[in-house]
């Protein structure tokens, strides 16, 4: 009887706990979905057919303006990366002109240098045997002169006969031939009649800074050795490659500000347009342009990037424009959104023209007084295009 009981105790407590656990899971089910269908949905922009929708408050979050089209003037700023290079004209290669071994070495990169100064200088025995070449000939011309004179004054005397004289005139332009070849040989050599022998002092022809140097003391050098490079970098080069179909608008003479990568972006350089290439690459569909930058007041290293915007002299055009901040891209096309009413907008692909930096040509797509949001633009392509 006793355990009889026992079981038919167990049974009832195990239904009881059972009960109140489907009781509490249930409620519990019940007050969760209860709770998430009471949290407020996200309000964001959604796509309503070709309509992007959105509310009043998104609208205001997100700082959506709109502004519209008109027809205004445009000259087009072309705008293309470039690299900046030395003005050939402003740029010296000192070579060692002969073989020889370094001496001593006067100046090192980054100083400046006035033209005629002595970089270095190098010894050199083939410049030695040439000067004392040259000595040898002073010599023999002077001789050769000396006894020029003296026979004629014989001849006229009729001391002596004038073929002596003769002969001596010939002796003597032949030594002063040798002496000039021999003058032209330690030129040649880049020596000088009254230098130090066998002593080539490596001098700069032009004024600016040391931008290379390749040599050090005791370095033996062959004759076509580039020993040092002088450049004036007070005037420099700035080398575009722009694409065909902007080349028609620009034009020699046409001003160009430059910005140095890595600056700023607001310190700029001023320069023009010197050249328009007249060939255009196959690869590439581009053509060169030069542009001329006079004593830059932003420093500017060749070698260096920078971003060129050509203010190009094309007549200017009257055309639908927009800001630039109202065009993005969505899919690889050019789009803007267009105003439907005050809370649904429209994307709209456009094709566009040229620009001047602050405004873009729309050349399809867009109507006058369309309105186009301006402000907004990536919050709502974000939101929807993502």
């Amino acid at each position: 009887m006793s355990a009889r009981w026992i079981r038919r105790s167990g049974i009832a407590l195990f239904g009881l706990v059972l009960a109140v656990g489907v009781i509490l899971y249930w409620s519990r089910s019940k007050s969760g979905v209860s709770a998430e269908t009471k949290l407020p949905g996200r309000d964001v922009p959604y796509l309503d057919g070709k309509w992007i929708r959105y509310s009043a408050d998104y609208a205001k979050r997100a700082q959506v303006e709109f502004t519209p089209v008109q027809r205004s003037n445009l000259a087009p700023v072309v705008s293309v990366t470039g690299t900046v290079t030395f003005d050939p004209e402003k740029v010296a290669a000192v070579g060692a002109r002969i073989a020889g071994r370094v001496r001593q070495i006067f100046k090192l990169e980054g100083d400046p240098v006035k033209a005629g100064d002595v970089l270095a200088e190098i010894e050199s025995a083939e410049l030695g045997q040439a000067q004392a070449a040259l000595v040898a000939a002073k010599a023999h011309a002077a001789a050769a002169t000396a006894n020029e004179k003296r026979e004629k004054e014989l001849a006229e005397a009729r001391i002596s006969s004038n073929r002596e004289a003769e002969l001596a005139a010939a002796n003597a332009v032949s030594a002063r031939a040798d002496l000039q070849a021999a003058e032209q040989r330690v030129r040649a050599l880049g020596g000088v009649a009254d230098g130090t022998p066998g002593i080539l002092r490596l001098s700069t022809p032009i004024a600016g800074k040391v931008i290379e140097r390749h040599v050090s003391r005791g370095q033996s050098v062959e004759a076509t050795y580039t020993a040092f490079r002088v450049a004036d970098l007070s005037s420099l080069w700035v080398q575009l490659a722009v694409f065909e179909r902007q080349l028609t608008a620009i034009h020699q003479g046409d001003t160009v500000d430059l910005y140095p990568q890595g600056g700023d972006g607001e310190r700029k350089v001023t320069g023009s347009v010197s050249y328009v290439g007249d060939v255009i690459d196959l690869e590439t569909r581009t053509a060169p342009v030069r542009v001329e930058v006079e004593h830059p007041e932003v420093p500017l290293r060749p070698g260096q990037s920078v971003l060129a915007k050509i203010h190009t002299s094309a007549p200017i055009a009257t055309s639908i424009v927009v800001p630039r901040g109202a065009v993005t891209s969505v899919d690889g096309k050019p789009t803007v959104f267009v105003a439907h009413d005050a809370l649904s907008v429209e994307p709209r692909a456009v094709q566009l023209g040229g620009q001047d930096g602050d405004r873009v040509e729309v050349l399809s797509g867009l109507e006058e007084n369309d309105r186009v949001v301006t402000s907004g633009v990536f919050a709502l392509k974000s939101e929807i295009f993502r």
